[in-house]
């Protein structure tokens, strides 16, 4: 069983019966998948403070939230892959394949590496970076069975082709380039053909006989549901150009997090908009949709643990920072729930803002939103920042001698 035939090629529809069908077939490669350690469970975060007393930060995983988090997308309607770059924990992986969330969005050889080792060919793996060196592609095809790409260019469409060789059950999507003005990161600076030019990647395909889908990327943290609609129509409007067939219509990622001071609809309202714009661009029946959630999957389930370093006025100095697990808490639209914890007990309601600062020297380790704690804060408290999942353990760095590296689980 290669990558394509236990993702792209199966129905899209996650009945109970066809999930169980699908774990019952994919057993046998999970026999000699990698064994991932447990990691020590508390009931709560409170509980963590009160045993460990932490000096360092310490970063905590909740299965469930996932677990609720996956099963909101299995209603999508198409197949959800999870991007394994949001947060590659194998406890976060693990829990997402037994939640349902099969298939993955690997950027890189390391995490089609990772994904084999934990689940073999039973994973799913889309090798959708638009920009893959040629051992990364080649080992993606000969040794891990991805028959699954992406690309933007017609160079890349060629070194795909010449890299995996056989083209007969290949699939190749053409990252298009959409607006993002209705996400907190745009993402089509980077990647993207522009309509015209992904019509002529198309007829490129095409040409060559290879089987052509459509991918884009609305942008991470997306706040309008109609952004995904206006994509589609978009993608609609280019393969009509093109009078290509499209396989595959991936229409990304940038489902959003309900983070604090976002207006977030229900994904429900993301999933109706993408389903009434296919319908309305007229998809062959044999075009799989995908969808390649990430912080929406996981954000929610995170939290990390810190301790006040020091107080000078309200300047608050922490024991991690950008550089570490609050990366992306440098934004100054990025906000999360806080709460001071002393003494392992609950502090009073918050009162005042803070300027927040980690432990680094450098001068750009500081937070783009104050937290809001109670005005008596003091060294050695702790402040529990929630909805950390995405990108937390992804993005930290040994930057200074400062590496958050103890992980937590909270509940079963």
């Amino acid at each position: 069983m290669n990558a394509y035939s236990s993702s792209a090629a199966q129905a899209v529809d996650y009945s109970a019966r066809q999930l169980q069908d699908h774990l019952r077939q994919a057993l046998p490669a999970l026999e000699n998948r990698r064994q991932v350690a447990p990691l020590k469970q508390f009931e709560s975060i409170d509980a963590v403070v009160a045993e460990l007393k932490p000096s360092e930060p310490i970063f905590c995983i909740a299965p469930q939230k996932i677990r609720d988090a996956a099963a909101g997308f299995l209603s999508f309607p198409g197949r959800a892959l999870y991007a394994v770059k949001c947060n590659p924990h194998p406890v976060v992986l693990e829990t997402l394949y037994g939640a349902g969330v099969t298939d993955f969005d690997v950027a890189s050889l390391d995490e089609v590496r990772l994904i084999d080792s934990l689940f073999g060919a039973a994973g799913g793996k889309f090798f959708n970076n638009p920009a893959k060196t040629r051992p990364a592609i080649q080992a993606a095809s000969q040794q891990y069975g991805i028959r699954f790409y992406t690309a933007d260019c017609v160079e890349e469409i060629d070194k795909i082709v010449e890299e995996t060789g056989d083209t007969s059950d290949l699939i190749i999507a053409v990252r298009l380039a959409t607006r993002g003005n209705e996400a907190r990161y745009v993402l089509s600076t980077k990647f993207g053909a522009q309509p015209d030019e992904a019509v002529r990647l198309l007829q490129h395909l095409n040409g060559r006989g290879i089987k052509a889908g459509i991918s884009f990327h609305v942008g991470s943290q997306c706040l309008r549901p109609r952004a995904f609609h206006d994509a589609v129509e978009l993608a609609g409007k280019v393969a009509a150009n093109a009078d290509v067939e499209l396989r595959v219509l991936n229409v990304g990622g940038g489902f959003p997090a309900p983070y604090p001071g976002d207006d977030v609809a229900g994904h429900e309202h993301y999933f109706g908009q993408i389903a009434r714009a296919v319908r309305s661009i007229g998809l062959p029946r044999s075009c799989i949709v995908l969808c390649e959630p990430g912080r929406a999957l996981v954000a929610t389930s995170g939290t990390t643990v810190v301790q006040v370093v020091m107080r000078r006025g309200q300047n608050l100095f922490l024991n991690d920072g950008v550089f570490g697990t609050l990366q992306e808490l440098g934004h100054p639209k990025e906000r999360r729930p806080v709460r001071l914890i002393r003494n392992g007990n609950r502090a009073p309601a918050n009162g005042m803002d803070f300027k927040i600062w980690g432990p680094t020297c450098d001068s750009n380790d500081v937070l783009g939103a104050p937290f809001q704690l109670p005005g008596d804060v003091r060294e050695g408290d702790w402040i529990e920042i929630g909805m950390m999942g995405a990108y937390s353990l992804s993005m930290r760095t040994h930057f200074n001698g400062f590496f958050a590296d103890q992980i937590v689980q909270i509940g079963a």
